[in-house]
């Protein structure tokens, strides 16, 4: 995997690169478009919530090191996954494959990043850690302020927020 023209990358140009990553990896792979979502829209979005939450993360090294860390209700999650198997709404998987599933999506997003930033260095990715989270668990209670971005945007009406964490 590829990145990074130099660790010192201002904000605005990984911000802008995670952006394009996730709209690339969502559109394409799992034919859904992502809405960016303020704090207000996000907030909303997550009340609406009911369901148990996932999380995922994908450290990498290279030039730099962190991880990309993405939490979503879990029908968004089992959604994904139907969407990139092609799968039938009514079909369902077990949860080691919807947790298979949910962590590729972070790889990619996560590869995908690292690749729009630049293509002269390589960065190791580790497989990706996911975890249901407790009950009464949302990303709004769980933001320490120790990223370097936080991306909110919704899929079909659902919240994702995507965490980009130094090491």
């Amino acid at each position: 995997m590829s990145s990074a023209k130099s660790p010192a990358l201002n904000p605005s140009d990984l911000h802008d690169a995670l952006q394009t990553a996730l709209i690339e990896v969502s559109e394409n792979a799992y034919f859904v478009f992502v809405e960016p979502a303020d704090q207000a829209q996000f907030a909303d979005a997550v009340s609406l919530v009911k369901d148990a939450w996932l999380k995922v993360s994908v450290a990498f090294e290279g030039s730099f090191a962190g991880a990309v860390e993405i939490a979503m209700p879990e029908p968004l999650g089992m959604w994904l996954v139907t969407s990139l198997l092609g799968m039938q709404a009514h079909e369902t998987l077990e949860e080691s494959q919807q947790f298979d599933g949910v962590g590729e999506f972070a790889n990619m997003v996560c590869g995908a990043w690292l690749s729009r930033l630049s293509d002269d260095c390589l960065f190791e990715l580790r497989v990706p850690a996911v975890t249901r989270m407790t009950a009464g668990w949302t990303p709004l209670s769980d933001h320490n302020g120790q990223e370097v971005i936080c991306r909110m945007v919704t899929i079909n009406e659902l919240p994702m927020r995507i965490l980009i964490r130094a090491a």
